[in-house]
């Protein structure tokens, strides 16, 4: 069995396969947060998240979309 890992977010745990849903992207055009989020936004687990937004804004832009409502929790 593999380690699960776990990255805490704002308080919130979240793990590789932690279920998430984007809002429409509410960034400033043609900023750099704004083509981050074009292509991270399409992440369905915040493992894919991490895939998608690698480098050293991932962890920044996952608290602050988490603080402004912008990253949910995809619970059903």
């Amino acid at each position: 069995m593999s380690e699960v890992k776990e990255y805490v977010v704002n308080t919130t745990k979240l793990t590789d396969t932690t279920k998430i849903k984007f809002a429409e992207n509410p960034k400033r055009q043609k900023s750099a947060a704004h083509e981050r989020y074009t292509k991270y936004s399409k992440a369905k687990t915040f493992g894919e998240y991490l895939k998608l937004n690698e480098g050293k804004f991932a962890m920044a832009d996952a608290r602050y979309d988490l603080a402004k409502g912008f990253l949910q929790l995809d619970v059903k």
